[in-house]
């Protein structure tokens, strides 16, 4: 069977469950946001009442509205988001440990099929990325379609330029739910994929080794988040947190992924 056989097969079993999230994710966040909007225009209509003028009037004294502005001030929009993005974290993590049981047991017979069993592991990987990426591509389509509801709802003279640009560069919350810059998005990936080898190392060691392998893949499990706290603990400079960081990464990644390529190699039997 062909790597890309693999990748199709996962790919037809979570397509339905990614278009429910993200159908969650685009309908609340829009459905917040539009109420939002909505409570901020009802706030300048009361206000230029209040003070007697002429809305264009009242408009002059107030100050330019923006995404930014808007969102950051009521961040459950944003909130929905991350709270989907955990469900997706789940579900990658599901994806792949389910396969080991169940009355089919799917993964020996993956196991048995010719060629290099570490095929399995990256292909779930892969499919782990595309979870994400297209994640991150939905946070950006309700940017814009967020910056379309402020230009409906609220007058055009109240309304800041380059809505999405500088809420993008600007907002102190989307980098919780988006990375919002080519480094910064290049540094979630590669976490992803540090989890999604922790993860792995976990389940390979359980399958191996049983109630040892589980117990060990616990304790390897707590000690990677005990060092990533303690990192984040210490008193750095950015660029020195930013180095720490990466070293983490990129070290627990080829240690978890040469694990798993280990135990599916030689420990787990089918």
């Amino acid at each position: 069977m062909k790597f890309l056989t693999f990748v199709e097969i996962d790919l037809r079993k979570i397509i339905p469950f990614l278009l429910g999230m993200f159908a969650l994710a685009i309908i609340g966040f829009q459905g917040m946001f539009y109420k939002i909007a909505s409570n901020a225009n009802e706030d300048l209509v009361r206000g230029a009442t209040e003070s007697g003028v002429a809305m264009n009037e009242y408009l002059k004294t107030v100050d330019k509205m923006s995404l930014t502005s808007i969102i950051d001030q009521n961040p459950y929009p944003v909130l929905i988001l991350i709270f989907v993005g955990l469900g997706l974290i789940l579900f990658g993590f599901y994806l792949w440990y389910k396969e080991w049981f169940g009355a089919s047991k799917r993964i020996y017979t993956l196991l048995s099929i010719k060629g290099s069993r570490f095929r399995i592991f990256t292909s779930k990987l892969v499919v782990f990325l595309f979870i994400f990426i297209t994640y991150y591509g939905v946070i950006l389509l309700n940017i814009f379609l967020s910056s379309f509801i402020v230009k409906m709802i609220l007058p055009e003279q109240i309304i800041a330029s380059n809505l999405v640009q500088n809420f993008i560069l600007h907002s102190q919350i989307l980098p919780f739910a988006l990375p919002v810059s080519a480094a910064s998005l290049l540094f979630n990936l590669a976490f992803i994929v540090m989890m999604f080898s922790i993860l792995s190392v976990f389940v390979l060691w359980d399958r191996s080794k049983k109630i040892i392998g589980m117990i060990g893949g616990f304790i390897y499990i707590a000690s990677t988040i005990a060092v990533f706290f303690y990192i984040n603990t210490l008193e750095l400079y950015t660029s020195e947190r930013t180095l720490a960081n990466w070293a983490f990464t990129i070290t627990v990644l080829v240690l978890s992924s040469a694990i798993s390529y280990y135990l599916l190699k030689k420990k787990v039997s089918i």
